[in-house]
């Protein structure tokens, strides 16, 4: 079990040098909240990138030509196929930690069974990006 803790050691420092972790979202927050947001939009971020152009100088709109802008035509094709990798190629596993509260009721020949416990061991999940 010591090398086990060892490498896991190892692999957080060098994690931890690049990154700290996001703060943890509570539980009753995802629950609810999860369920309200309103998914993904390449449509909604390329038009809030193409919007925010001008903060670097880049040209918004028609050219001075008259013609198409093809960066924004290019940022729109680019925030899709970013969006539709995330979409159709990522996946989400989770860990569900030992310790989950459980109750249980049943019943045998002596009448209703009550039982109350804890998980005991880690579970795990897969889920879908949207």
């Amino acid at each position: 079990m010591g090398d086990i803790n060892s490498i896991f050691e190892v692999i957080t420092k060098i994690i931890s040098g690049f990154r700290s972790p996001a703060p943890q979202v509570p539980t009753l927050l995802i629950t609810g909240g999860g369920k309200l947001r309103p998914g993904l939009s390449a449509s909604l971020i390329a038009s809030k990138i193409i919007k925010r152009q001008s903060e670097a100088g880049a040209p918004v709109g028609l050219l001075p030509s008259g013609a198409k802008n093809i960066s924004e035509q290019m940022e729109v094709i680019r925030v899709e196929e970013i969006i539709n990798a995330i979409l159709q190629d990522a996946r989400v596993d989770i860990a569900v930690d030992p310790g989950i509260p459980v109750q249980a009721t049943g019943g045998n020949a002596g009448g209703p069974v009550v039982c109350v416990g804890a998980t005991i061991s880690i579970g795990s999940a897969t889920g879908i990006i949207r």
